[in-house]
């Protein structure tokens, strides 16, 4: 998983696209993340997250009774807080061509890993 050496912008697409996994545990109607996705627009990490409308608690409780995915779930929200950068810039600020450019890496980087471990969630 990731390390706190990266850069804000890339922790950031990490987090976004473990975001993106809890999404689709709890709505497994919806897209499933694709590793080779690019993300395109320079909106905040903050504005992207929020986009998901997720309700974590909610979200955690209803995967856990309701079986889906239950232990992928409990890994994924563990791995939080490890994704969330130091520096709260890196998810206020709207992105940059550069800062863009390592939120995809970290996004990609993290549906790679998270797919490994839990192919069935991410294509």
């Amino acid at each position: 998983m990731s390390e706190q050496n990266e850069s804000g912008h890339k922790l950031a697409g990490r987090l976004y696209a473990t975001m993106r996994v809890l999404k689709f545990l709890t709505a497994p109607s919806g897209p499933k993340p694709v590793v080779g996705e690019r993300l395109e627009g320079q909106d905040s990490p903050r504005k992207r997250i929020r986009a998901l409308e997720l309700d974590l608690f909610k979200d955690l409780v209803n995967a856990v009774q309701k079986g889906r995915h239950a232990k992928a779930a409990g890994e994924v929200f563990r791995s939080i807080p490890a994704l969330v950068p130091r520096q709260g810039v890196a998810l206020e600020k709207n992105l940059g061509k550069r800062g863009l450019a390592e939120f995809n890496a970290g996004y990609r980087a993290q549906l790679a890993e998270l797919k490994e471990a839990f192919p069935e969630l991410v294509e």
